[in-house]
């Protein structure tokens, strides 16, 4: 028969392994990227936020869309994101849907990237509040 004192220890022992190994499942802030974020504003939004973060799945794109004008409504639309090389091609134009916080006033969106964008790249974000148009088109 295992002994209460014995049981606590092994408890403890397992708790401790839990939040050790939780560590690594934390997304980490990418400081320097030496990107520039460019944090578009439009008549329906204005990015609020913008950062390039690191996981064990790769590189995410996470930021804040607020409304224009600001509401804790549901909020329509997509965000479009292009990155242009340091040579001025560009590399990449894709959109993504915000999180719609009903709760909260600004808006969150994120997307996976497998490899950050070269130094001197710049990734244009602004958000739209139509679906009727071309990826990244004004």
């Amino acid at each position: 028969m295992m002994n209460w004192r014995h049981a606590v220890q092994q408890l403890a022992v397992l708790a401790a392994a839990f939040l050790v190994s939780s560590c690594a499942w934390v997304p980490n802030y990418v400081s320097e990227p030496g990107v520039t974020i460019e944090r578009m504003t439009t008549s329906s939004g204005r990015v609020s936020s913008a950062n390039f973060w690191e996981d064990r799945k790769g590189f995410a794109l996470r930021g804040e869309i607020t409304p224009q004008p600001i509401t804790k409504g549901p909020m329509g639309g997509h965000v479009d994101i292009a990155i242009t090389a340091p040579d001025g091609e560009s590399i990449e134009c894709t959109t993504t849907r915000q999180r719609i916080g009903v709760r909260h006033v600004r808006k969150q969106f994120s997307i996976r990237f497998d490899v950050l964008p070269a130094p001197g790249s710049v990734v244009q974000i602004k958000h739209h509040d139509s679906a009727n148009h071309d990826d990244c088109q004004a």
